[in-house]
């Protein structure tokens, strides 16, 4: 048996087994007794202990010495306090039930996690365990001694990865305990991570705070702050080795304002991975997403706009786990800004007054337009919002040239989205010849050709088509290579799409917004170009 013990804990001295209480104004040996001891050890066994002359009047200041053998011991429990996803708990006699956020944990019982889950357990001292993904504990001790405020936490790790938070100790008696099939961790006052892998039976511990003996085997180890270590096939601890440095993430955008956003920082020397961790409060009690990469790239996944916590770290080729790197994540991708029509991106329009047309974004009440002579609209030739329509022409004639527009959505409550990715367009004088006219629609080429932002380079796409906007019957479903789709013979009407990416490893990413379009009648396709339509999805 492998054991990792907090370096600071005092030796098996008596001393080290005494709880200790400073005498205030009116104690007296019989209410310490009362309070602290067991019923039965008699309070004049406490005096003796003490050679307290008087017992019932004993000076303030003074230090009463107690064994923890006699003090009162009571059941504790844990309460979940914090909780993403699916989980279960099963008491000691083999009920199930689903976890929830405050519920009651008591000693016997075991906590599961679905694959995409996390829960945070608190304890009766305030110290704290968070249960990652696809893991399994159980709780085998959970004891309070009386009102001292220390307690007896003991639980073990069958399988998965937990992140510990220890209260200090307030006692010899204070203990915090995870056990997996090859270790033992006890700390006080301390942070640390350990993870069970049941396939390798490899144990990974990684100290954050304080400093933690490791023994096991015939072999001892002191590890501090900063440094971890992994069982071998004896369960003798491996030498302390260092934890990789907290990765740089100064690079990324004060605001995120698409979703997923990809994001990246520099290549760390040693590391083989990395997490990415995403909370909504600053002490990560709730896990929104908990990733690995083999890159130093990620896609960040918020549940919605607001401010949230992103941490990244740094993984070893022993697999361990190094420093954080936290950093404030702001995201602002709400509501999410429609698919450009047209004018498509490196497209040519002729006449002096473009007209411009988008998706209907849902969440959207209303859109803004910009178009300029350059990307940075610093200085737009056309800003008009409050378009209840998705399309507009151009308000004022323009000469030909090179523009960009974008187009962004306003929700009911006049909140602006971002807007999507600017298109790129030329301006050419009006075509020679008689103009399209409403009548001239080539029966045989009528099509709509969607386009959607592309992914990365191994990432695929999830595309579906429906009549009815919650999607209950799909028309199409396809999943593409490329980031693009040809739907020939749409009948009149509204149609409902989305798209999602698909990783590589089959990790399929939510849909995005849903995209809609109205199919006219013949006279009304003109619209879209002789007998095509490109729709560009930003």
């Amino acid at each position: 048996m492998l054991a990792i013990l907090l370096a600071l804990l005092a030796s098996g001295t008596v001393a080290a087994q005494e709880w200790r209480y400073r005498v205030r104004p009116g104690d007296t040996v019989w209410d310490l007794s009362r309070k602290h001891l067991r019923p039965d050890i008699p309070w004049q066994r406490l005096q003796a202990h003490n050679a307290i002359d008087d017992p019932w009047r004993m000076p303030p200041g003074i230090q009463v010495r107690i064994p923890v053998a006699w003090l009162r011991v009571q059941p504790a429990t844990a309460t979940i306090v914090a909780l993403h996803g699916e989980a279960s708990v099963a008491d000691a006699g083999g009920r199930q039930d689903p976890a929830r956020t405050g519920m009651q944990v008591g000693a016997g019982s075991i906590v599961r996690t679905a694959d995409d889950a996390n829960l945070t357990l608190r304890f009766a001292d305030g110290s704290r365990l968070q249960l990652h993904a696809d893991s399994e504990l159980r709780l085998d001790k959970l004891s309070a001694y009386g009102s001292t405020g220390m307690v007896d936490t003991r639980t073990r790790l069958l399988r998965g990865r937990s992140t510990n938070s220890a209260a200090r100790a307030r006692g010899p008696a204070s203990h915090f305990i995870v056990d997996t099939p090859g270790t033992m961790a006890s700390v006080r006052g301390t942070g640390f991570r350990i993870g069970y892998d049941t396939q390798a039976r490899t144990t990974r511990s990684e100290v954050l705070e304080g400093r933690v003996a490791v023994s096991g085997g015939g072999r001892s180890l002191l590890l501090g702050a900063g440094l971890g270590t992994l069982n071998d096939d004896r369960n003798r601890p491996r030498p302390a080795a260092p934890l990789l440095p907290a990765p740089d993430l100064s690079s990324w955008p004060a605001e995120l304002q698409q979703m997923p956003a990809p994001l990246s920082w520099p290549a760390l020397d040693g590391a083989q991975g990395y997490r990415l961790q995403l909370a909504a409060d600053p002490e990560f009690l709730t896990l929104l997403q908990d990733r690995t990469s083999d890159t130093p790239v990620v896609e960040l996944s918020a549940p919605g706009d607001g401010v949230f916590h992103a941490r990244v770290r740094a993984i070893d080729a022993r697999g361990l786990e190094g420093l954080d790197a936290v950093r404030e994540v702001r995201v602002a991708a709400n509501p999410p800004p429609p698919f450009a029509i047209a004018p498509i991106e490196e497209g040519a329009t002729h006449g002096p007054r473009p007209r411009f047309r988008w998706t209907r974004s849902e969440g959207a009440a209303r859109y803004r337009l910009q178009v300029a002579a350059d990307a940075s609209f610093a200085t737009p030739l056309i800003d008009r919002a409050g378009l209840a329509r998705t399309e507009l022409r151009a308000p004022q004639e323009l000469p030909p040239g090179d523009y960009f527009w974008r187009i962004g959505a306003i929700d009911a409550d006049g909140k602006h989205g971002p807007y999507g990715k600017p298109v790129r367009f030329a301006l050419r004088d009006p075509e020679p010849g008689p103009a399209i006219g409403t009548g001239d629609v080539d029966r045989d080429r009528r099509s709509l050709q969607v386009r959607w932002p592309a992914g990365g380079d191994d990432q695929r796409y999830h595309f579906q088509l429906s009549r009815d906007r919650d999607f209950a019957r799909i028309e199409l479903e396809r999943e593409l290579d490329e980031n693009r789709i040809e739907l020939p013979g749409l009948g009149s009407g509204t149609w409902y799409m989305r798209t999602r990416l698909v990783d590589s490893d089959g990790y399929a990413h939510p849909f995005g917004p849903v995209q809609s379009v109205r199919i006219g009648c013949l006279p009304c396709r003109i619209a879209l170009g002789v007998g095509a339509a490109l729709l560009l999805v930003l």
